[in-house]
């Protein structure tokens, strides 16, 4: 059996995030939506309780983290 995931998993979660859904605006997904992708993720096997919204927060940064990089790069730059 492959490494197993839970909520607690931020980094990880992060990266598997940025490979598994490349295209997805990691800054303005709602919560809601942003807990779907990562049950959806395979390896992901944690039980509720759901995570609150520090969890949450923690797993959009690392995903920001993931798809920007060290240089702060990203397709979501804020220029409109």
């Amino acid at each position: 059996m492959g490494f197993r995931m839970n909520w607690d998993d931020y980094q990880t979660l992060g990266r598997a995030l940025h490979d598994a859904y490349p295209d997805a605006n990691y800054l303005t997904i709602a919560d809601a939506d942003l807990q779907r992708l990562v049950t959806a993720l395979p390896g992901f096997d944690a039980k509720p309780p759901l995570p609150d919204t520090s969890t949450l927060t923690a797993i959009r940064f690392a995903w920001v983290a993931a798809a920007e990089g060290a240089d702060d790069s990203g397709p979501y730059d804020g220029s409109a």
